[in-house]
């Protein structure tokens, strides 16, 4: 099974997404979110490798129907870019966001998982249910950040947030990263999927019964700032976006107990999140 990175790239480009734009400016979100019906069913009739991954993850959770649930995936995941989309247009409603009853702290480095759509949070950090609006700093594969950050220059509102290659993390970017953290600004990166170009540095686990690779990457960076980290899912229920997070609290004594017990939290946070929403866990390779 060929990782995510190895699969050829049938996401938005800059054109399709400036198309999109058009498209919904003129007719408004439905048209859009049929289109994104059609474009899933293409993809995951044409896309053998994706939809046997999918499938066969479905088959090992014991769902009874492992081929209709991967294409129900699909959908989802077609219907969370609109939504990505949409927030990124300014038009998603930040009163469809559920929060945690605990308050979601300033200066946190929130490590994702591909658990639903924590993009659409920038809707909700930019609204008015936060006294004070949290600038936003996200990492992303390099060609992904390349086409968002493009996409971002032909839009006439302003957003409030940065995007970074994960691939070109450099002693000025841990710097830059740590003095924003310092003032309260909120860092995410996501910690479920190994980079294309740090493919050796991982661990493996017993994940839902089967091996799996994570990058270190991403626990190393954020022990290494120094700052609160918690984890965070954003699920769709309805019309609705239910967050949830989880603050990391470590007791270890050096920062190889510290990793270790980042790691074990981690992937605990993540196979509970994977076990409740598998129709939204968006992981499309091995």
């Amino acid at each position: 099974m060929p990782k995510w990175f190895q699969m050829p790239e049938v996401g938005a480009g800059k054109n399709r997404l400036i198309l999109t734009k058009y498209i919904y400016q003129i007719f408004g979100e439905f048209p859009v979110r049929v289109i994104a019906f059609f474009v899933a069913l293409a993809v995951f009739v044409q896309s053998k490798d994706r939809r046997e991954f999918s499938k066969n993850f479905y088959k090992h959770l014991g769902v009874k129907y492992p081929l209709f649930s991967a294409f129900c995936m699909f959908v989802n995941y077609a219907d969370s870019l609109v939504d990505k989309f949409i927030s990124c247009m300014g038009k998603l409603n930040p009163d469809n966001f559920i929060l945690p009853s605990e308050e979601i702290p300033q200066g946190t480095f929130f490590i994702t998982t591909h658990v639903g759509n924590v993009e659409v949070l920038r809707t909700l950090f930019q609204s008015s249910k936060f006294i004070n609006p949290k600038r936003v700093n996200v990492f992303l594969q390099g060609n992904a950040c390349e086409i968002f950050n493009n996409f971002l220059k032909t839009l006439e509102i302003k957003l409030n947030i940065e995007v970074f290659p994960v691939e070109e993390i450099s002693a000025d970017t841990s710097i830059l990263i740590s003095e924003k953290l310092k003032s309260g600004e909120l860092v995410f990166m996501a910690g479920d999927r190994v980079s294309a170009q740090n493919e050796n540095k991982t661990y493996t686990v017993d994940f839902l019964g089967k091996k799996a690779e994570f990058p270190l990457g991403t626990l190393k960076f954020a022990l290494m700032l120094d700052a609160p980290i918690s984890f965070i899912v954003c699920v769709k229920k309805g019309r609705n976006y239910h967050v949830f997070t989880e603050k990391f609290v470590s007791e270890g004594k050096n920062r190889l107990e510290k990793l270790n017990l980042l790691q074990e939290a981690y992937l605990k946070f993540l196979k509970q999140y994977v076990c409740k929403y598998p129709l939204q866990f968006y992981n499309f390779g091995g």
